[in-house]
């Protein structure tokens, strides 16, 4: 597979310090992790991509864990563990490049359930907004994603 035409010249980190943020490639070695965090934050998670994460077991998320890491070396989606201050798994943020067109791509993130949860994700978009301001191609519009 060819990677996306506005991120076949492009190296995005996989690791990131965006304090009070840590971001690491999401990866199959995170699977544990990734499975208690989706498990935990079902409910605020319900409706992002359908049904997901309803019914998912975790042989199911491995196998979205190895499609992660493959989209990422393949340059055509790009995804991130949501680490705090004290490495503790908080959440996912996603960068994916429209399929088809040029200079649109989607930012999702989430966050574990809990109470400061909003107040996180606005942190968390304001410092992977600067961010990508300064990694990303020029021209590239984005589209932001991420549960109420």
């Amino acid at each position: 597979m060819d990677p996306h035409p506005d991120f076949a010249a492009v190296d995005l980190p996989r690791e990131c310090d965006l304090p009070p943020f840590r971001l690491t490639r999401l990866s199959m070695a995170e699977i544990d992790e990734d499975y208690a965090a989706v498990m935990r934050s079902a409910p605020v998670l319900q409706g992002l991509w359908g049904d997901w994460p309803k019914g998912l077991t975790r042989e199911d998320d491995l196998i979205d864990l190895a499609w992660h890491d493959r989209e990422f070396t393949l340059r055509r989606s790009f995804s991130w563990v949501v680490r705090d201050n004290e490495g503790t798994y908080v959440g996912c943020a996603y960068l994916f490049p429209e399929p088809g067109a040029r200079g649109r791509a989607e930012v999702v993130t989430w966050l574990c359930d809990t109470p400061d949860r909003k107040a996180r994700l606005d942190a968390l978009r304001a410092v992977l907004a600067d961010w990508f301001g300064n990694i990303l191609p020029p021209g590239i519009a984005l589209r932001w994603t991420y549960p109420d």
